[in-house]
């Protein structure tokens, strides 16, 4: 299933690496990071990616394992009482509005 999101898997293991703290003080700042660094055609590539793998019926648990041991994301955002899913729908939303 990862062949079908190379840019979310770029955006999240380049992006949310294992040091992303030394980078942004929050994941929101990850985010802008990413927006003005990258090509505004891969963001919305990342973007379109992201639609379509919210759009998948994916167990909540299953949305997580995905996220942090497949795309190599090293944000959880339960840290922050949020579940995977409505912090995948926010990075959506800053994605596609400008800023």
């Amino acid at each position: 299933m990862i062949d079908q999101f190379p840019h979310l898997t770029q955006f999240f293991s380049s992006y949310f690496h294992q040091d992303w703290l030394l980078e942004a003080d929050t994941p929101s700042d990850v985010v802008n990071n990413y927006r003005s660094s990258e090509p505004p055609a891969s963001v919305e590539a990342a973007s379109q990616e992201l639609s379509k793998l919210l759009e998948m019926p994916i167990a909540p648990a299953d949305l997580e394992a995905f996220i942090l041991d497949e795309l190599g994301c090293y944000y959880d955002p339960q840290s922050e009482n949020q579940t995977v899913r409505e912090w995948l729908e926010s990075v959506q939303k800053s994605l596609n509005n400008p800023r």
